[in-house]
């Protein structure tokens, strides 16, 4: 009975894929973009919107006015081997790899947080990046690697595999902070390693202008052409059609309890949970695939905290619930980044506690056990 729900969620997201196939199976998503860039990664036309578009149009027959190569000039390179597949084989293997981060992060961390396949089974962003061609559950893989490598204390290679979150760094900001704030030297020299060497490799295999011109991209705003429906402040503020003053007050407002909150524990996952939730809340672009970023932060909060409240808000936000609403549009779209704040809350609200559950380093012989006193 036990598995009786979880094969119920997953005819349940089978149904909504189903809605999607053609789309899906035929690779007409936001994988032609990673091809792309694989195909155009050392020529000058990398970032070349004109040039994408027409590499799109010749695998496709049609293009995507907004799906062109957008990613670190490093993340190209890493995809370049895909360049030598057809394009569909090339999705094959690329689905592949991502479904396979995806059951390998639930079946391990299943082990301390037996309603994650649950909440797997269930999941709107799982479904969406799946079907999408995302590739942010290999986020799934590089987050869960360095939590088992901090608990291990081989904290130089848990952040030299953090640095790979820099294919997608708008959603981590809050996780440089928090390593310079809890001064967690090894964790940042680690990460700034990865990033070093990640941004060799892109000026080798792209050349030293392909640097600016992805920052040039970035602040082309024809890659974020409508923010209503984003799960985070900038979609919330233009729900409520506010302005940048109203965007900046609330991101400062995130800032300043964050920075609260790192004062108030030293449970090094639970303050990477928070930072994952603050990051997606100051995220400039997001959608809801981003929002697999949420499955580490209610793994670590389980682990790191006795509080049923917080236990409880990061369950419920991986419900199917807030994305219906999010992908409703204007004026339901609120409620999600309305709930991710909600979240940040109560994480501020558990630090109250004088007794946290944290994982111990695995000894020689055993896994990480609970240690009740911290």
């Amino acid at each position: 009975m036990h598995w009786c729900p979880v094969a119920l969620g997953i005819v349940f997201l089978l149904s909504l894929a189903y809605l999607q196939r053609e789309r899906a199976l035929k690779g007409q998503n936001d994988f032609v973009q990673f091809y792309a860039g694989a195909k155009l990664a050392g020529t000058p036309d990398l970032y070349s919107r004109a040039a994408n578009l027409e590499l799109i149009q010749s695998i496709q027959g049609f293009t995507m006015q907004t799906v062109v190569y957008t990613r670190p000039p490093f993340y190209a390179a890493l995809l370049r081997p895909l360049a030598l597949l057809p394009y569909r084989v090339a999705y094959a293997v690329f689905s592949l790899a991502t479904l396979a981060c995806i059951l390998w992060f639930v079946i391990r961390f299943s082990r301390e947080c037996p309603s994650l396949p649950f909440f797997a089974a269930i999941s709107i962003p799982l479904l969406t990046a799946l079907c999408n061609g995302q590739d942010t559950p290999l986020l799934l893989a590089v987050l869960g690697g360095s939590i088992l490598l901090t608990r291990r204390k081989m904290e130089f290679l848990a952040g030299l595999l953090l640095s790979l979150c820099a294919i997608k760094f708008h959603l981590f900001l809050f996780v440089p902070l928090l390593l310079l704030v809890k001064k967690r030297w090894r964790i940042l020299g680690g990460a700034a390693s990865g990033i070093a060497f990640l941004a060799g490799l892109g000026v080798l295999v792209n050349g030293v202008d392909s640097t600016w011109q992805y920052v040039r991209v970035l602040r082309d705003p024809w890659i974020n052409p409508s923010a209503i429906g984003m799960p985070n402040l900038h979609g919330l503020v233009a729900v409520l059609r506010g302005d940048a003053r109203m965007e900046m007050l609330l991101i400062a407002g995130v800032l300043l309890a964050f920075l609260w909150i790192t004062q108030r524990s030293e449970n090094y996952e639970f303050l990477l949970a928070a930072s994952l939730v603050c990051g997606l809340l100051v995220s400039f672009h997001s959608g809801v695939a981003d929002d697999v970023v949420l499955f580490p932060a209610f793994v670590m909060a389980a682990a790191a905290s006795a509080s049923e409240p917080l236990r409880a808000s990061a369950a419920l936000i991986l419900t199917p619930i807030p994305y219906f609403m999010a992908l409703a549009g204007a004026p339901y779209s609120a409620f999600l980044p309305v709930a991710l704040l909600l979240l940040l809350g109560v994480f501020g609200l558990a630090t109250r506690e004088r007794r946290s559950r944290v994982y111990l380093p695995a000894g020689k012989g055993r896994e990480g056990v609970l240690d009740p006193t911290n």
